[in-house]
């Protein structure tokens, strides 16, 4: 194989291609097990990749190539059926051959998979954004599963996500990120590579720093699509996440301000979002096997929607962070409930606690792992004991209520027609349970479960009439708002809650692991001694759900890390606990870091240039001097198109240079190396280096501009080429 001064670039290329061939080996293999060693199918690849790549960069025709892979598989077949005869005809099974052949196979298709590949990306130009192109169909289709809000497909980012501790947006972002750039290095050092003429035979290489404008270009676009993803699409759909999170129901509890979403849902995610561990038996959940943990209520109209009142009326939300503690009196009136105690560990961010109705501690907890867990805290609850049952003949309000408070609760909404369907399917009924029953039952029956019911409405019409007056297509968030003011208009006390809704028969010993899926909206009505009791729409005719199985795997592998009886920990003492501390998570770079490193990175750039273009005026010596010189003015020459071949001499590459910059330095320096005349003077030294400077001065302006931009020589530089 010929040599030249692209060599390291050409080592830079085969690396990128075993890399390549080896993520590419562990990629299929956790897709499809291959049943054979990634360590034989990784020395295949790799052995596949380099020996094709000289064989490209050798005298043998394209044909000879194709005849060398035909003949290597044809002599493993031949081996193969040699030694399976020779086991036939001597008795023997041939069992072990028959194993042996079968990982030999799959080893054979690795190597020669990737060495026809590189074979082909050597000799034919058009391989490059071929295998650039199936680089990224390739991982667009396979990270295509999170469209729609599925955050936790492919199971790999929901893996990789969980393992480093980072949100599915971040995760996303960072993956997107990582093969722009990856594939965009690869474009600029396999488009600048030199390679075979493809109409000869004989090994010659084109000038390949004449490519490195589209190259540029290219690697530019990418690096502008990069920071447009991490600048636009980041800030878009990370708020948006936020906000809504899994079946439009997002978190926070700001006043006037609704978390909920009514366009289309997040849909199905596997996203661990918390591990509640129920601390005692509650055999007596009216609810079972699915139980409610609420974190915020909405009870207040705004013109639009349901929104959150503040604590002048929902005042049984605890309503504090995931840090804070919170205490009060239990409530005497509230009867028929019994104490639960929940230990909750986040594995989300959350803006509120949440827990069982009705709270009345909260307090912290030592967190067992802060390197898995965001926050850890335990709920104290007065949670419902009563039978469904029973409520059929209970009123409804709390008699302490103020007028206020109460027409809060019960303000209609404007739209009459909600009143008129209420009024119209509780007819006949007088008990308010049996009127809130015949809203929800009649809902259940007539609504279609869909997290797509993509309803054309204005940012200021009412979300919720395009589904109970139109198609009935929706979700939690629809279904809640339509019971609630269908019964506020017949006079029924109503809000919405948010929160979990998880299902028990999924638990495993008292543990609860609680998905982004699980997220939750339902209608609640306050019922006379009991407190707010939810109303729940129940879908016969579901078009797409959220349900999804709990990861057993993981819920096991949580378990494993709390330890039996944590420690409640004093109010005081919760902010100096060791375990109270921000929990450790991979570094993700803000913006304005990312600003900063590439500046730093732009500044390096230009102060490496500028060295290389500059450095003979501060050598020390004069020998330094002249050897600085000689690279500055080579450096600029390759930067516009002149390089040093394999073979070549320094006297007949200046000789060769239309621009004539290099003559003079160039015979000081061969005098210098191999002359036994006194070493040239500074003056000398300096009079050359200036000589060339001024015939490289005289080029035109377009060509000074691509040597100052060409990022050419500083690659030859960092990649220790020969000047």
């Amino acid at each position: 194989m010929s040599h030249n001064s692209s060599i390291p670039l050409y080592k830079t290329v085969l690396t990128f291609r075993v890399a390549w061939a080896i993520i590419a080996i562990f990629a299929i293999d956790s897709l499809i097990p291959l049943g054979t060693s990634k360590a034989l199918l990784v020395g295949a690849a790799a052995v596949g990749v380099i020996m094709f790549s000289r064989l490209a960069h050798s005298r043998l025709t394209n044909v000879g190539i194709a005849a060398i892979s035909i003949a290597i598989i044809a002599t493993h077949d031949i081996a193969f059926w040699i030694a399976q005869w020779i086991a036939a005809t001597t008795g023997g099974t041939g069992f072990g051959i028959d194993i042996i052949k079968l990982h030999s196979g799959t080893c054979l298709l690795s190597f020669s998979v990737c060495g026809v590949a590189s074979a082909i990306f050597w000799r034919a130009r058009w391989a490059i954004l071929a295998e650039v192109a199936a680089f990224f169909s390739v991982a667009i289709s396979l990270f295509a599963g999170h469209r729609d809000f599925h955050l936790d497909k492919p199971k790999i980012l929901n893996s990789l996500a969980w393992q480093l501790r980072v949100d599915h947006v971040t995760m996303l972002i960072i993956i997107g990120s990582t093969l722009l750039v990856t594939g965009a290095v690869y474009l600029y050092c396999a488009s600048l590579a030199i390679r075979p003429r493809s109409d000869q035979v004989t090994y010659q290489r084109a000038a390949a720093t004449r490519q490195w404008i589209t190259s540029t270009l290219v690697c530019g676009a990418l690096a502008a699509l990069i920071y447009f993803i991490q600048q636009m699409v980041y800030a878009h759909f990370s708020a948006m996440v936020l906000a809504r999170a899994a079946n439009g129901v997002g978190m926070g509890s700001s006043e006037g301000v609704s978390p909920l979403s009514f366009q289309s849902a997040l849909g199905s995610t596997n996203q661990p979002a918390g591990l509640v561990r129920l601390e005692g038996d509650y055999g007596n959940n009216p609810f079972s096997p699915m139980m409610y943990m609420r974190e915020s209520a909405l009870s207040s109209f705004n013109g639009k929607e349901m929104v959150f009142a503040g604590r002048a009326y929902d005042s049984d939300l605890p309503l504090v962070t995931t840090r804070d503690s919170f205490s009060r009196t239990e409530d005497a009136e509230l009867g028929q409930r019994t104490p639960l105690v929940q230990s909750v560990y986040l594995l989300a961010d959350h803006d509120h606690v949440f827990a069982v109705d009705y709270p009345v501690s909260i307090v912290q907890l030592k967190n067992p792992s802060p390197k898995r867990f965001k926050g850890t805290y335990r709920a104290y609850s007065i949670a419902p004991a009563y039978a469904v049952s029973s409520l059929d003949a209970a009123q409804v309000g709390d008699p302490r209520w103020s007028d206020d408070i109460r027409g809060h609760y019960t303000a209609p909404h404007p739209d009459p027609r909600y009143t008129e369907l209420a009024r119209k399917l509780t007819e006949g009924l007088t008990n308010p349970i049996e009127k809130v029953r015949a809203l929800t039952d009649h809902l259940s029956r007539t609504a279609i479960y869909t997290l797509t019911p993509n309803h054309n409405t204005k940012p200021q019409d009412d979300p919720v009439s395009p589904f109970l007056f139109g198609d009935h297509r929706g979700y939690c968030v629809h279904f809640a708002h339509a019971v609630v003011y269908m019964a506020r208009g017949i006079g029924i006390p109503a809000r919405i809650g948010t929160g979990y809704l998880t299902d028990l028969s999924q638990a495993k010993d008292g543990h609860i692991l609680l998905r982004m899926s699980d997220r939750h909206a339902w209608a609640e009505v306050f019922v006379s001694g009991i407190g707010w009791v939810p109303f729940d729409v129940q879908p016969d005719q579901v078009e797409s759900h959220a349900e999804t199985q709990v990861d057993s795997k993981l819920l096991e592998e949580l378990m494993g890390v709390l330890e039996p009886g944590e420690e409640i920990l004093p109010k005081d003492s919760a902010k100096s606990e060791p375990g109270m501390e921000e929990p450790e998570t991979v570094w993700i770079p803000t913006q304005a870091t990312l600003h900063t490193i590439l500046l730093s990175c732009i500044a390096f750039l230009i102060a490496a240039k500028l060295l290389l273009r500059n450095g003979w005026r501060i050598a020390p010596t004069a020998a330094l001097r002249l050897r600085l010189g000689y690279i500055a003015l080579a450096s600029y020459l390759h930067d516009i198109g002149w390089s040093r071949r394999y073979g070549e001499t320094r006297s007949e590459f200046s000789q060769r240079c239309t621009p004539a910059a290099l003559s003079e330095v160039t015979s000081l320096l061969l005098k210098k190396t191999y002359g036994k005349d006194a070493l040239p003077t500074h003056h000398e030294i300096n009079c050359a280096i200036l000589s060339g400077e001024r015939r490289l001065k005289q080029l035109s302006g377009w060509t000074k501009t691509r040597a100052a931009l060409n990022p050419a020589s500083l690659i030859r530089l960092f990649t220790g080429g020969n000047w």
